[in-house]
């Protein structure tokens, strides 16, 4: 089960998280490479984003990321 998404968790920590919460960061721009010891809070004040809003977006994923996993593993219990 993946941690809800911070202000102060690092692009490194985002990435790491899940492949589809890293698609987000390189969608807004995001550098995944080289500047992923910065927060999220610090990353997008230097972008001019509301980190509020990407917020929103990046644990509306971890939230479906979460469910997914209930649903398999609630699957996966039932027939293996």
């Amino acid at each position: 089960m993946l941690e809800r998404i911070r202000e102060n968790t690092t692009l490194k920590e985002i990435i790491e998280a899940h492949e589809r919460l890293e698609k987000v960061l390189r969608k807004y721009g995001f550098d995944t490479c080289c500047a992923k010891m910065k927060n999220l809070k610090d990353a997008c004040e230097d972008k001019g984003l509301n980190v509020g809003e990407l917020l929103k977006e990046l644990n509306r994923i971890v939230d479906e990321i979460n469910e997914e996993e209930r649903i398999i593993k609630e699957i996966e219990s039932k027939f293996l």
